[in-house]
């Protein structure tokens, strides 16, 4: 039977300091795999993001446009055409809570396709 002392004798210095370079040399190479994937999730999800600002820009768009069209349209044909006969008040308030809505809509809009932090 071999005693610990002669294990200890074959093993070298050198075969240590060969197992050490390659496991760094691995070890790099696992890095730059991780960093490229990575980088490709964070490519991916910048994708979507932009994906989705444009679906959303569209939709609030539609929303604001169909909004200040039921509006206009209730405002004009208020007497003449549709005779509803709307008091002042509710027309004031109408007014009011639309330029509210569209411009809250937009600023949504905006913050959101010009955020203040780059990442």
């Amino acid at each position: 039977m071999s005693t610990i002392s002669d294990n200890l004798d074959r093993s070298s210095i050198s075969s240590v300091e060969e197992q050490q370079v390659e496991d760094i040399l691995v070890a790099r190479e696992q890095t730059d795999l991780l960093e490229d994937k990575l980088g490709d999730a964070k490519l991916n999800r910048f994708e979507m993001d932009t994906k989705l600002r444009t679906h959303l820009t569209y939709i609030f768009s539609l929303v604001i446009f169909l909004w200040l069209a039921s509006v206009i349209s209730a405002l004009f044909f208020n007497k003449y055409l549709l005779g509803l006969n709307i008091s002042d008040q509710v027309l004031i308030v109408l007014l009011t809570t639309t330029s509210i809505n569209v411009i809250g809509m937009m600023l949504i809009i905006l913050k959101n396709l010009f955020p203040k932090n780059n990442e």
